[in-house]
């Protein structure tokens, strides 16, 4: 998405990628980050790293390894990107939302209430929150931003609550 991103954007603009706190929430020795590289090698050889290091997991927590890697990645992406993208004038940065009021947070109400628990703010984020820091982020005010992760999620990952380790 960046790549195809950075042929069309303007000088001036800002690119936000959108990760989660599983990355942070888990565990770091987990994350295979001396492979991401692969991703701007060989996408398949990229792949077949990802996939070999998900699949070293038990099936049943396969899925939750491989979308904590996917989004440690997606923040790890966009610092790396942060130079290249600054030869033409644009910033990018990563945001890492917790649970927020929406549709999605509603499907998955317990696992969301667990965290809410840990967080410093007790309670789900309103979507009018996230938006206003990504409209800050793009604006003139954040011009300095650039390759940077923004974690909004209530002090969840503060807490250093570890979903592995839960009941």
């Amino acid at each position: 998405m960046n790549e195809a991103f950075y042929e069309v954007m303007e000088k001036d603009s800002c690119l936000i990628d959108i990760s989660s706190m599983s990355a942070y929430l888990t565990p770091e020795i987990i994350m295979p980050k001396r492979k991401y590289k692969y991703s701007r090698i060989n996408k398949d050889i990229f792949m077949k790293k990802m996939m070999a290091r998900v699949n070293i997991f038990p099936k049943k927590l396969r899925s939750s390894i491989a979308y904590g890697i996917s989004k440690h990645f997606v923040i790890w992406y966009a610092k790396t990107d942060a130079a290249k993208f600054s030869q033409k004038g644009i910033r990018i940065i990563s945001i890492t939302p917790g649970t927020f009021e929406t549709q999605m947070a509603e499907l998955e109400k317990n696992e969301a209430n667990e965290f809410i628990k840990h967080c410093a703010i007790k309670c789900s984020g309103r979507v009018e929150k996230i938006a206003n820091l990504m409209a800050f982020c793009i604006g003139e005010k954040a011009g300095y931003l650039t390759g940077a992760d923004i974690i909004c999620d209530g002090g969840c990952v503060a807490s250093g609550v570890n979903p592995l380790k839960r009941k």
